[in-house]
């Protein structure tokens, strides 16, 4: 029997490499993507999206199976969902390159930290407007962050330093 996901991850890499990892191929990004079956893979989207849909999806069949059992104020949640999102914002203030099982149990971390803090929005609907305002306030700073810091990495580079970006070889994405 095939292996849906195998099949999947080298097909779409043959066609577009850059759907499964936005960053360049080199070595200054290396430490944004792994690899699976022969593609690279952003660390990022392949952990963060996934774990936090995972997360959140779980967090509602136990409510539904359990109601009892979310008691939990939703300050509380906000709480939990700082806490674990907190290493991530830690790391990124902090800097430098960490080892890739840190990054992804920050990544991890972010992803649960997301879905406890969303998960008001399923059932609390009276505190839907703050949950979301929250939500989308964290998501601008982070996302507004990433942007600013993307290129970071390449300095000191040499086809950076040359004002080859993004025509660099990092970015060909033709792999004759």
């Amino acid at each position: 029997m095939r292996n849906p996901l195998r099949w999947t991850i080298e097909r779409v890499d043959r066609s577009n490499p850059f759907l499964l990892s936005h960053h360049p191929s080199c070595r200054y990004y290396d430490h944004h993507t792994f690899e699976l079956y022969g593609a690279d893979l952003c660390l990022g989207c392949f952990v963060v999206y996934p774990v936090g849909a995972l997360a959140l999806a779980t967090l509602i069949v136990a409510r539904l199976v359990t109601p009892g059992a979310f008691g939990v104020e939703t300050l509380g949640l906000y709480g939990l969902g700082a806490a674990l999102v907190a290493p991530m914002v830690l790391l990124k203030l902090v800097g430098g390159r960490r080892s890739m099982r840190t990054r992804i149990l920050a990544k991890a971390g972010l992803a649960c930290g997301l879905a406890v803090l969303a998960f008001p929005l399923v059932f609390r609907p009276d505190d839907r407007l703050l949950t979301f305002g929250l939500l989308a306030g964290f998501l601008a700073v982070y996302v507004g962050y990433k942007g600013a810091t993307a290129l970071d990495d390449c300095e000191g580079c040499p086809e950076w330093e040359q004002g080859e970006f993004p025509d660099c070889t990092g970015m060909d994405l033709d792999r004759e």
